[in-house]
């Protein structure tokens, strides 16, 4: 097409070529049917256009080189013909390849603007300017290979990843995903551990997948990690870091009888790895495949280990968050309705001994029943708030406390008061179901283990936290020796999930419990 172009400008030029009229206009010609056939013949054929890209390359210079000394060099419109081979080798090999291109074109360039000055005026200032932008270009040419080198990146995973619940198996997504990705027909993914050999996984022919079990590996591990193959000629073609291309052996690679036992032809081989695994992705029946998909198929690999890498660590989440949900239920089972039971026993026992001693219990049967029947819509209410998703004025959070602390009052025969500070303040839905638990298994505590008559709550919300203090008339929390505080596990355990921090401080007679949990930030 750029060839074309030229043709039409020196038409509508009259004042160009000035040195051969005919000459200018054969190159051009012969070189516009030159690049026609080779689009031709290398459309489909990826090893033909990587064996001509050198020699068409040097080719296209000399082009440039001969339309250099046909026309006024320092003119238009040849000189823009000076971008083609800079660009080819940009985007076909690197930033080498551009340097050496840009040096050779230069050196044409003024070469050729020596050679003329003799003839048509030396014109020095235009020369040197032109030459100055010829260099601008190729240092931003050179540039966007180096760039490139460490940039390419054709695709993110999350990109064309539509989400795990589309499909259950991670290998089928994974080779779905990069089969949509290059248009293949048919694909296969084989992985293993690491250090095993990679020989089973899944196919895809057809739109059908199915489990694929290999006699052995299909691709040799040793080697460049994506190329190109044509099973049936025996060829292979990757491209080296430096950017040039490496022709080779189909057979070097590939296990000839187990690609004929899937019908492997000509496609795209790509090393996947992930944390855990290693293996190759097999890609065939791939339309207009080309020699641009062995940089592809490197992303394809990594795009691939990615999907894999992310259902695992969805799944890894997934029982991470069920392990968590089973212990968090465990705990408040346990600081709800265990210690309401051990509440329940502890008031009965009560009832026992006074009927013993003949005294009615009639009244005191009743209050247990009345508390039994509170704390069953308490259990209600529990479960109502779980569903609930907004966050709760303090005075409001407050108020269902009170409420609480009179029923473990009358639960454990024990005065428990509930105070707070800072009005206007909210705290989270989780963050109120764990203050009622907190509460109750500080009262029970304080009863059971420290023989409290007396426990006081105050709740307040300063710098972004909650903090709740808890005081008790109880004899306090020590090892068996009297020595170390030992602080309620229960407790501890609650705190910690909700990031927060608990300090203790024990003496007989009293313990003060100080609870600071964060409202704000990352830890919230």
């Amino acid at each position: 097409m750029l060839a074309i172009l030229f043709l039409l400008a020196v038409w509508a030029d009259r004042s160009e070529p000035n040195r051969s009229f005919l000459g200018t206009y054969g190159v051009l010609i012969l070189y516009a049917a030159g690049a026609a056939a080779i689009a031709a013949a290398t459309w489909r054929n990826w090893w033909l256009d990587a064996r001509l890209a050198a020699p068409m390359h040097a080719f296209d210079m000399a082009v440039f080189t001969a339309i250099i000394f046909s026309t006024n060099s320092a003119t238009r419109p040849f000189f823009l013909f000076f971008v083609l081979p800079l660009l080819s080798a940009a985007v076909r090999w690197g930033w080498r390849e551009t340097a050496l291109t840009a040096v050779v074109l230069t050196a044409m360039f003024l070469g050729a603007g020596f050679l003329l000055g003799g003839t048509e005026g030396w014109q020095p200032e235009r020369i040197v300017t032109r030459a100055g932008h010829l260099i601008t270009l190729s240092l931003l040419l050179i540039w966007f290979g180096i760039h490139q080198h460490f940039s390419r990146l054709f695709f993110q995973p999350e990109d064309i990843d539509e989400g795990p619940d589309q499909v259950s198996n991670p290998l089928v997504r994974a080779l779905g995903t990069t089969m949509a990705a290059t248009g293949a027909a048919n694909g296969a993914l084989l992985i293993a551990p690491m250090g095993d050999e990679a020989n089973e996984g899944i196919i895809i022919t057809s739109g059908n997948s199915r489990s694929l079990t290999l006699g052995q590996p299909p691709v040799a591990s040793a080697g460049a990690s994506s190329f190109i193959f044509d099973i049936s000629r025996d060829r292979l073609l990757t491209r080296r870091e430096r950017g040039s291309f490496d022709f080779g052996t189909a057979s070097s690679r590939v296990s000839m009888e187990e690609a004929r036992s899937i019908h492997l032809s000509q496609g795209l081989a790509a090393r996947v790895a992930t944390d855990t695994q290693q293996g190759w992705l097999l890609l065939w029946n791939i339309p207009d495949l080309s020699c641009d998909f062995i940089d592809l198929g490197r992303e394809l690999g990594r795009a691939a280990g990615a999907i894999i890498d992310r259902y695992a660590l969805l799944q890894a989440i997934e029982s991470s968050t069920a392990a968590r949900t089973r212990l968090g239920l465990a705990r408040d089972v346990h600081d709800s309705i265990v210690q309401f039971l051990a509440g329940a026993a502890f008031r009965v026992e009560a009832i026992k001994r006074s009927a013993t001693a003949g005294g009615s219990v009639s009244q005191e049967l009743d209050e247990l029943k009345r508390l039994l029947v509170e704390e069953q819509g308490e259990i209600r209410g529990f479960l109502l708030a779980l569903r609930r998703e907004r966050e709760l004025d303090l005075s409001e959070a407050t108020a269902e406390l009170k409420m609480l602390a009179d029923r473990l009052g009358q639960q454990w025969s024990v005065e428990c008061h509930v105070t707070a500070h800072g009005d206007g303040s909210t705290i989270p839905i989780r963050l109120q179901l764990d203050l009622h638990q907190l509460l109750r298994e500080a009262v029970a505590n304080a009863v059971r283990h420290g023989g409290a008559n007396r426990v006081d709550v105050d709740l307040a919300v300063e710098d972004g936290e909650l903090q709740m203090t808890v005081i008790d008339d109880g004899s306090g929390f020590t090892h068996a020796s009297g020595s170390n505080v030992v602080e309620p596990r229960s407790l501890k355990e609650r705190v910690e999930r909700a990031h927060g921090s608990l300090h203790l401080t024990t003496r007989p007679g009293s313990t003060n419990i100080l609870i600071s949990v964060p409202l704000t930030g990352a830890a919230a």
